[in-house]
């Protein structure tokens, strides 16, 4: 017989008696693949959480770079509040010494009237001096006339008997 068909039939029943395997294997097939459109969706979800990644780490670089400008600034902060315990030191010192502070400035309240009575006490010193300065003039004054008349009377005196100094 052309073509093999004498066997066939043996064949066919063979094919026939692996059919409910090979269902059952088509069966285990999609049972296996049926998670293969979810798998799918994952891997496209994961697929654009990469595409992002460049975005992510640009984002990261600035921050990193925020970063070291704020430990910068920290950096500087905390140079300028070093003086601050020797500030406090000082503030406490200046805290102790404010009753010493508020009796002066009592007395400071003080301080016009007393000003101005120095100021009155001068004037009238400044007029005493004045009234002095011309009683000098005038002594001054009347010592030459004095000198001046008790000069006749030192020559006389000089030419006297007893007198150590011979007469000019």
């Amino acid at each position: 017989m052309p073509f093999g068909l004498e066997s066939l039939p043996s064949e066919l029943a063979q094919v026939l008696r692996s059919l409910p395997l090979l269902a059952e294997r088509l069966e285990q097939i999609a049972t296996s693949t049926s998670e293969l459109p979810t798998m799918r969706a994952g891997i496209e979800a994961v697929a654009e959480d990469t595409d992002r990644l460049p975005g992510v780490e640009r984002a990261l670089g600035r921050l990193a770079d925020e970063m070291a400008q704020m430990k910068q600034e920290l950096a500087r902060v905390r140079e300028a509040t070093d003086v601050l315990p020797a500030m406090d030191g000082r503030m406490a010192h200046i805290e102790d010494s404010m009753p010493v502070l508020v009796e002066v400035q009592q007395h400071l309240s003080t301080l016009p009237e007393a000003m101005e009575t120095i100021g009155t006490g001068l004037g009238q010193l400044a007029r005493l001096m004045d009234r002095l300065l011309t009683s000098i003039d005038t002594l001054d004054g009347n010592v030459d006339a004095l000198r001046g008349s008790l000069e006749p009377i030192g020559r006389v005196a000089d030419r006297l008997p007893g007198n150590r100094k011979p007469a000019t």
